[in-house]
């Protein structure tokens, strides 16, 4: 009888040993798998504010459309204008025309980003707003 007893003991000591391995290797996975998620992820975010820090100056004013490539990411950018309005000008005195009669013309612009790289594809959407002087 207690030959047996031992063996049983042995069996579920081999049992919760085994248990206790299986959820540490799936819980080293699972970190490992959300270490390399978090890295790909702060790739992509250093990418799109170096993107939008080289094309904001010219995107919106000139070509309207951007393309090229930046840390092994393609990207294109679009501009599509969203508003247009002068600028209010408050009056001076009762009987002066108040309004949007100001001197700058301030535009506002939606950029979509698309970067591309193997299987993975991600947009993004931000504003920029451009103001621009009228000859007088």
């Amino acid at each position: 009888m207690k030959k047996a007893m031992i063996t049983i003991e042995v069996l579920i000591s081999l049992m919760i040993l085994m248990i206790v391995i299986a959820s540490s290797t799936s819980a080293v996975k699972f970190f490992h798998m959300a270490g390399a998620k978090k890295q790909t992820y702060e790739d992509i975010y250093i990418t799109v504010l170096s993107i939008k820090d080289k094309i904001e100056p010219l995107i919106c004013n000139t070509t309207m459309y951007a393309n090229g490539k930046l840390n092994a990411y393609n990207y294109t950018a679009t501009c599509k204008q969203e508003k247009s309005l002068r600028e209010y000008k408050p009056p001076f005195n009762i009987g002066d025309p108040s309004g949007n009669i100001g001197q700058n013309i301030i535009n506002l612009y939606e950029v979509t980003l698309t970067l591309t790289k193997e299987k993975l594809s991600k947009h993004y959407v931000y504003y920029v707003h451009t103001i621009k002087k009228t000859p007088q």
